[in-house]
């Protein structure tokens, strides 16, 4: 015995002592085995043909076993053994006529398992060093259906298994090509009394011992593998929120990426229905991109919907297959249009009317010139006139009222408040530099137009929102405002001009007037969205940085959303409102559709909010982190904000403080996690940097890193010493920038866990983007970083760099990953080149692309520390990859993946689930094994994650109460009466030890 292990026993013999001196005591007799296998015959045994005994070592060839009998349960387990080969060694405890429990140990893993009839369930598992051909000392720990694992001396694996447990006895057989030796086997532990023999399980032979095979491969066999899209977290571009006439209980919502979700509960939780659908968006070409849609109210099953790709599409069953309908639509050289808005004739079915947007090549640096277009079909979709637009610049269009008394009177809004409308007016001088043109009225059906303008009294003449009067068409209300991101370096609002605000009309556009002006409240206030509730004409709500409502029909207005954020759920940084819809049944219960912040409803008037997003996402996210010591508890970024799940993603909560100016808000890029302690967590969003506290479980604001852009940083703790980070900045903008990045702010290093941060930016990579980091798992001062002209290592910390190889010089390079079982093994991904390896720690690379879609885009590249040479890839345009040769040959993992612009990947510590963010789909799962993730019982009953810290570092007053999942910490059983033999154990151990 090696003492290490001698060490490590005798610690834990007297830590034993302890919970004996508190009275913890095991209910049992105490019963032994000191087997050194001394005996040639093995007397008391059953094996197979294939096992002998030779100088005091029992030798099981290849898939063969031993078996000794014994009553025993709780107590201690203590093995030396060796095993040489592919394949691996499994110990069967408390083996009986109802099954056992299962230790394996293979290559980089050892697994905890449970056969109960035949019916193999793994309890447990957690990496290892690869141990092939060395001896080494095992102890198992059992009591109270607890078992705690340690391998030469180092605690490995711990795991509540069972309410109760059977006695029996104890199998060792060697799997697959592998030759095992063992040199003793002791055992002191309870059992039912002396002399009782518990049986082993009938089928206990060479040819069928008991369990399975669970090689790595057959594991996880891609044929078998199948991607959950989890539908969260909320986010993307919402867009149109609405209700079927003859059943309020169904839904509809849109977003560009998502495509169409129906709810068929009031709507609380949701599913796609893009069955049809040929349009696509995102990166990889598998986006939906639906931003409008509008339900017959002459045959609610009749459904339209508009792409933001060109495309109309009608349903004719409630949603649930789609058919194209846009023939006569104009496609114009260079010019993309985009739907916004849909209206069916109040009065035919075959009529109905399209509206929307005409992007044009920009003419100015940070300014998109957009037109706009309305078309009319008379026959039901098969054809389409063009009856306003189609020029550029104009004015972008999205809603359209039919006077119900009059179906000529249509009344159409222009702009919106976040997309350039009528040229390259300067800002600075202009009244109205941006907005649209206001309403356009037509009295014949649309052959003819007037404008709606200044001159009516409508100040602001950007009407995102327009809504008609359900009883006296003639009164409308407008929702205008603009928020010009940027131009020319500035940022433009258009409440600066004191024009935005709730415009009213009650004599059908002729004559407004501001009934709703939001100076003084908010200088950031602009109004996005209104609403006259159908049920009751009187109740109107506004929407934009809060939400008001009226009772007189949208003459006066109350605000009744408070704090900074204004509006929204809980723990969620809401985006902007982009279209309110009221419940035909209740004018108290509002929901909202948005831009970045998933789908709210409201069920006081505006006043409080909840999450309706659950099964509802499009969201663009850029990060995903598996928890190291939970594989259920999740980490994910986006635009959106920032969000956890308990339950392996299929329910998100969002991490933001509404009462808080300092939240996290929305636009967040990377999260990392520690591998090293629980509950420390970093994100980076556009409005700073914060972690949560491992001890308070509140977030805090870290002081802001200089000369890194805080928005879309690449996290890395280094493996061997989490006190160490590093952080690279680029902006990944993947909606936007779907295969590059737009800029870059440089590296930095913490060596205080994240609290400070120094600038390592080196001077060969000063003007370049850096999109990744990796770090060395022996060395934390080792750490490559992926750049604009190549791959940069650094071997002090960041202090000197060393240039690219010459196969990466001037290369794109993107992501960078190293695999912690060889650290000379480096994988990098080169923008639209696809893969390179190394072999010999970053000095040479060859190009890989067996297996690879050509010219692939890489954002991600996460070994599995459980399997060796298992590796996956992330490719933003054509999804997910897994090698299981190190990185030679790939094999694509999309079954289910209905979002392949794959942005980041992390993989659970114990190598079962994968998570995939998506630009466009939201987070997906796959289950390696075929069992969804389940976390601690701790971590199940936490309930929500603590709030922002302020300032002064008290939790805010508003927030949720703190406690955000604190989890249990490493603990070994109780075994009470067992210290003294375990002590006994050692020393006879430690007498018969030989050295092998």
């Amino acid at each position: 015995m090696n003492n290490k292990a001698f060490f490590f026993y005798l610690s834990f013999a007297l830590m034993v002592s302890l919970f004996l001196a508190v009275g913890s005591q095991v209910q049992a007799q105490q019963l032994g085995l000191n087997e050194h296998f001394d005996d040639p015959d093995l007397t008391g045994w059953e094996y197979s043909a294939g096992v002998v005994v030779e100088d005091g070592l029992l030798i099981l060839e290849p898939n063969q076993y031993a078996l000794v009998y014994g009553p025993w349960a709780e107590g201690a387990y203590l093995a030396r053994m060796l095993w040489d080969g592919p394949g691996a060694v499994v110990i069967h405890y408390l083996t009986n006529d109802t099954g056992s429990y299962l230790l394996r140990l293979e290559a980089g893993a050892v697994l905890f398992l449970r056969d109960q009839k035949g019916e193999l369930t793994e309890l447990a598992s957690a990496p290892i060093p690869d141990l092939q051909g060395t001896w080494l000392d095992l102890v198992l720990l059992v009591t109270g259906g607890n078992f705690s694992v340690a391998l030469n001396g180092d605690p490995v694996l711990e795991t509540e298994a069972a309410s109760s447990l059977t006695p029996g006895g104890v199998l060792l057989r060697s799997e697959g090509d592998t030759v095992v030796k063992v040199d003793y086997l002791m055992i002191e532990a309870g059992g039912p009394g002396a002399g009782e023999e518990v049986m082993p399980a009938a089928d206990a032979t060479a040819e069928s011992p008991p369990g399975e095979n669970l090689q790595a491969g057959e594991r996880t066999n891609p044929a078998e593998l199948q991607w959950q899209r989890l539908g969260g977290p909320p986010g993307g571009l919402g867009y149109d929120i609405r209700y079927q006439f003859d059943d309020p209980a169904i839904w509809y919502s849109t977003d560009d990426g998502g495509g169409v979700h129906i709810s068929r509960d009031n709507g609380y939780t949701w599913e796609q229905q893009n069955t049809g659908i040929q349009a696509a968006s995102g990166p990889a070409g598998d986006g939906i991109p639906v931003f409008t849609l509008s339900v017959d109210p002459l045959n609610p099953e009749t459904i339209w919907i508009g792409t933001t790709s060109g495309q109309i599409y009608r349903s004719d069953d409630g949603g649930s297959t789609w058919t194209e309908k846009d023939q006569g639509i104009i496609r114009q050289p260079e010019v993309l249009i985009k739907f916004r808005g849909l209206t069916i004739d109040p009065l035919s079915s075959d009529i109905v009317y399209v509206m929307g947007e005409l992007i044009g090549t920009p003419t100015e640096p940070g300014q998109i010139v957009t037109g706009g277009v309305v078309y009319k079909t008379i026959d039901g979709g098969e054809n389409w006139d063009l009856i306003w637009g189609g020029t550029i610049p104009s004015s972008l269009t999205r809603y359209l009222w039919v006077n119900p008394s009059d179906t000529d009177i249509l009344y159409v809004s222009t702009g919106i408040f976040d997309a350039a409308a009528v040229g390259d007016q300067d800002p600075a001088t202009s009244a109205d530099p941006f907005g649209g043109l206001g309403i356009l009225k037509s009295t014949d059906g649309g052959k003819t137009w007037k404008i709606l303008g200044k001159e009516n009294g409508l100040a602001s003449l950007t009407v995102g929102s327009l809504f008609m009067h359900p009883e006296d068409p003639d009164v409308l209300l407008a929702a205008t405002g603009r928020l010009i991101p940027e131009y020319a370096g500035q940022v433009i609002q258009e409440n600066n001009h004191n024009d935005a605000g709730i415009y009213r009309t009650n004599d059908g556009g002729e004559t407004w007037s501001k009934v709703l002006d939001p100076k003084g409240e908010s200088l950031l206030e602009i109004f996005t969205a209104v609403e006259i509730c159908p049920s009751d004409p009187d109740i109107a709500y506004a929407a934009g940085g809060g939400v008001y409502r009226s009772e007189d029909a949208g003459l006066t207005w109350d605000r009744v959303t408070i704090g900074y954020q204004g509006w929204g759920p809980p723990g969620i940084g809401a985006g902007i409102p982009i279209d309110l819809q009221c419940d035909p049944r209740n004018p108290d219960r509002l929901f909202a559709n948005n831009y970045q912040g998933g789908n709210f409803f409201s069920e006081d008037g505006g006043i409080t909010w909840i999450n309706a997003s659950t099964g509802y996402s499009g969201a663009q996210m850029i990060g995903v982190a598996v928890d190291p010591f939970d594989p259920a508890r999740v980490f994910a970024t986006g635009r959106s904000g920032a969000w956890i799940s308990l339950d392996g993603g299929d329910t998100w909560d969002g991490i933001h403080n509404p009462g808080d100016v300092a939240s996290l808000g929305v636009e967040c890029g990377s999260v990392g996690v520690d591998p090293g302690q629980p509950d420390h967590v970093i994100f980076t969003c556009l409005s700073g940097f914060f972690a949560l506290d491992p001890d308070t479980q509140l977030w805090s604001r870290y002081p802001d890193p200089q000369g890194i852009h805080p928005g879309t940083s690449e996290i890395e703790f280094a493996p061997s010493d989490p006190d160490v980070v590093y952080i690279t900045s680029a902006s990944h903008n993947t909606m936007i920038h779907g295969e590059g990045y737009e800029d870059g702010w440089g590296i930095l290093s913490s060596r205080d866990g994240g609290q400070t941060w120094q600038a390592i930016t080196g001077e060969l990579f000063l003007d370049q983007i850096l999109t990744d980091v990796a770090v060395d798992p022996t060395n934390a001062n080792v750490l490559y970083v992926a750049a604009e002209k190549g791959l940069y290592k650094s071997e002090d910390g960041g202090l000197s760099w060393e240039a690219p190889s010459h196969e990466l010089k001037d290369l794109p390079v993107r992501t960078v990953g190293i695999d912690p079982n060889n650290p000379d093994q480096v994988l990098v991904g080169v923008q639209l080149q696809g893969l390179f390896l190394s072999q010999d720690g970053g000095v040479s690379f060859k190009q890989v692309t067996s297996g690879l879609e050509p010219n692939g885009s890489h954002r991600d590249i996460v070994f599995d520390p459980t399997i060796p040479d298992t590796v996956y890839t992330a490719d933003i345009l054509s999804g997910v990859y897994r090698s299981i040769d190190g990185g030679l040959t790939w094999e694509k993992l999309n079954q289910g993946l209905t979002n392949r612009a794959v942005t980041s990947l992390s993989l659970s510590a114990d190598g079962k689930h994968l998570y995939a963010a998506t630009s466009g789909g939201g987070v997906f799962r796959l289950d390696l094994f075929g069992q969804p993730p389940v976390g601690s019982a701790e971590a199940q009953e936490a309930g929500q994650p603590g709030g922002v810290v302020g300032e002064s570092g008290e939790p805010d007053p508003m927030e949720d109460p703190p406690g955000l999942l604190k989890k249990a910490g490493s603990s070994l059983p109780y075994l009470g009466g067992l210290a003294v033999l375990v002590l006994v154990g050692i020393l006879i151990a430690s007498r018969r030890s030989r050295s092998r």
